[in-house]
């Protein structure tokens, strides 16, 4: 009986042993991943802050694109204008 009770002790101590580097294995690769997890977050956010800036830009880009359009008419009215004007004389 008290070979079985050593030999039961030396299998809990070599299961607490791979318990515990199986633990360890663990931990790191949840650390590990986390990491990753970390620098896809802030990939994220930096591809959301270029956008936004993006956005602004075209925003910019489109008043700036009407308000030539605007101009483009009123001269194209003149124009017209000045035409008829010219044919009645």
């Amino acid at each position: 009986m008290t070979q079985s009770l050593k030999t039961l002790l030396k299998l809990s101590a070599a299961t607490a042993s791979m318990g515990l580097l199986v633990g360890c294995a663990t931990q790191a690769s949840v650390d590990d991943l986390q990491a990753q997890v970390d620098e896809v977050r802030a990939m994220s956010e930096a591809a959301m802050d270029e956008a936004s800036m993006a956005m602004v830009t075209a925003e910019g880009a489109d008043t700036v694109a009407n308000a030539a359009q605007d101009t483009a008419n009123e001269n194209s009215e003149k124009i017209d204008r000045m035409f008829e004007e010219s044919m009645y004389k």
